[in-house]
């Protein structure tokens, strides 16, 4: 079995030689990697599918939908949908691939167990996990202000301000970008909009591909900001060369999630960048000082979240349903501890 450093030098060497990584982003990778295991499992998402296809191969068999991929409890956060409305659910989506349901819920339940500030023990993570993916009906995310969301709301941090939020984009390195990721980028926004572009760095996983953000006021002199990030191929087709069973990275997915779902129009992707709105109100939901009440209910909002993702394929979805129900609850909690003690050990000799 190689090692997570092995494995870690063959992937970024694969993804150099693909598109242009910032080496000064991928040695800060390699440090945030040994911080913590939950940094380690959202940074190594090739690594969890090789470890996947090793330990507990069966995952890969079940039924294929839309998936994730790179799911974790950190991935999940607002956005405004085409009628303003704002909404939460899954919101990093650079690794959408078509793979096994079970993919995605598996890896969510792997990083709740791991996330310090998510106080649900081991066994109700997999239990309420599992029950809430079956419960779950598709849909267009949450809407924050809806009577379904006040656990939600609860969590949400206090818009940033705005002047602040806007400068300290602006602070980055000048930066520069496809003439036609600037044109796609400037096509989500109000009439006039003059945007400095700037070298942004966010995340774990993506950390090496080129990140910047536009920023510049519109005609009205409203703030404006657009994150445009290189995607490159996927994980998962560095993953297939290891091994089998592994999610299938689909071009078209991307514009047919965020239409079934209704992401923001300002979600596009272009020439291989893949662009976002950051603004201060949007912002993923606060982890830490979260109560075991507050944590249960959440991750049920998580797993209905991702049958959202995976409900693009109502058909698929339907038959993923109805696997997890006939899903035995040991085996799933079985998997689960598997790949918890594979990511520990894997950051363990990581940051050794």
């Amino acid at each position: 079995m190689r090692s997570a450093r092995a494995l870690t030098a063959a992937y970024d060497a694969w993804l150099a030689d693909r598109i242009d990584v910032v080496a000064d982003a991928v040695a800060t990778k390699h440090e945030q990697l040994a911080a913590d295991p939950l940094r380690f499992l959202r940074g190594t998402y090739y690594l969890w599918l090789v470890r996947l296809a090793e330990r507990v191969p069966w995952v890969l068999a079940t039924v294929q939908v839309p998936v994730v991929g790179d799911l974790h409890v950190e991935n999940f956060g607002t956005w405004r949908d085409a009628a303003g409305t704002t909404r939460w659910g899954v919101n990093d989506l650079d690794e959408l691939a078509r793979g096994a349901w079970l993919i995605d819920l598996l890896r969510l339940a792997v990083s709740a167990q791991v996330a310090p500030h998510v106080k649900v023990a081991d066994d109700d993570v997999c239990r309420l996990l599992l029950e809430a993916y079956v419960a779950a009906r598709p849909a267009a995310g949450i809407a924050v202000d809806g009577k379904d969301a006040k656990h939600l709301r609860a969590l949400l941090p206090e818009p940033a301000d705005v002047d602040r939020f806007y400068a300290k984009l602006r602070a980055g390195d000048r930066a520069s970008v496809p003439a036609t990721v600037a044109a796609a980028a400037a096509a989500t926004v109000p009439a006039g909009w003059q945007p400095t572009w700037h070298v942004h760095e966010a995340g774990t996983g993506s950390l090496g591909h080129r990140r910047v953000v536009g920023v510049g006021r519109d005609a009205s002199d409203a703030w404006h900001a657009r994150e445009a990030k290189e995607t490159g191929p996927g994980t998962a087709a560095w993953a297939a060369t290891q091994a089998d069973g592994v999610p299938v990275p689909v071009r078209s997915l991307f514009a047919q999630v965020t239409r079934a779902l209704d992401y923001s129009p300002d979600a596009v992707r272009v020439d291989g960048w893949q662009v976002r709105d950051l603004a201060p109100d949007l912002a993923r939901i606060a982890l830490s000082g979260l109560g075991r009440k507050d944590g249960a209910r959440l991750l049920g909002s998580m797993a209905a979240a991702t049958v959202d993702i995976h409900g693009v394929d109502r058909g698929g979805q339907d038959e993923a349903r109805a696997q997890a129900r006939e899903l035995d609850p040991g085996r799933f909690a079985d998997a689960v501890a598997t790949m918890k003690q594979a990511v520990l050990d894997d950051h363990r000799a990581y940051a050794t």
